[in-house]
C-alpha cells in the first residue's frame, strides 16, 4: 500500500524526506555510542570517557552534515541536509544544529516528533538553522568508509 504524495511545501529546495526515513538515519548515527555505552554501563571512569567521547562524536557528525550534507546514517538512507538553497551548511552550522537538537529533546521528545505533523518535515533545530532534510541522494550500504571524513578538494 502506498501513501499519497505529501505536497511540496513553498520555500523547500527539494522533496522533503518523511519521519521514518529521518528515524533510520538517526538509528544508524548513534549505534556506535549506544553500542559502547551497553558494553561498559556504569563502569565509572570509562563512561566518563564515553561520555566525553561521545560530544566528540556529535561534532564529528554535525561536521560531516555541514559539510557534506550527509551523516552515514544519511547516506544509507539517501537524504541529505541543506540549506532553503539546496546546499550543505558548512561545518560551524552543523555542529551548532547538532547541539540545538537538545531543545528537541526537552518537553518528552516532542521536538523529535514534529517533523511528524510539520508542514516542512522540521525540528526544532531544523527551523533555527533554517535547514531541510530531503531526499534524492545517492543510497549506499553499510560501510566503514561512510565515517570517513569528506575529501578536500585540491
Amino acid at each position: 500500500m502506498t501513501t499519497p504524495e505529501t505536497p511540496q511545501p513553498a520555500a523547500t529546495p527539494a522533496p522533503l524526506a518523511d519521519w521514518g526515513t529521518r528515524a533510520l538515519g538517526f538509528l544508524v548515527d548513534w549505534a556506535p555510542v549506544l553500542i559502547l555505552n551497553a558494553i561498559f554501563f556504569r563502569v565509572g571512569l570509562i563512561n566518563w570517557l564515553i561520555s566525553l567521547a561521545s560530544i566528540g562524536y556529535v561534532a564529528y557528525l554535525g561536521h560531516l552534515d555541514g559539510t557534506t550534507g550527509q551523516t552515514p546514517g544519511k547516506v544509507m538512507m539517501g537524504i541529505r541536509l541543506v540549506n532553503e538553497q539546496g546546499v550543505a551548511i558548512g561545518s560551524g552550522a552543523g555542529i551548532g544544529r547538532k547541539f540545538v537538537h537538545i531543545l528537541d529533546s526537552m518537553v518528552c521528545m516532542l521536538g523529535w516528533l514534529l517533523p511528524l505533523v510539520d508542514e516542512k518535515r522540521q525540528t526544532i533545530a531544523d527551523k533555527l538553522i533554517q535547514t531541510f532534510v530531503v531526499t534524492g541522494a545517492e543510497k549506499k550500504p553499510f560501510s566503514v568508509d561512510l565515517w570517513k571524513p569528506p575529501e578536500q578538494a585540491s
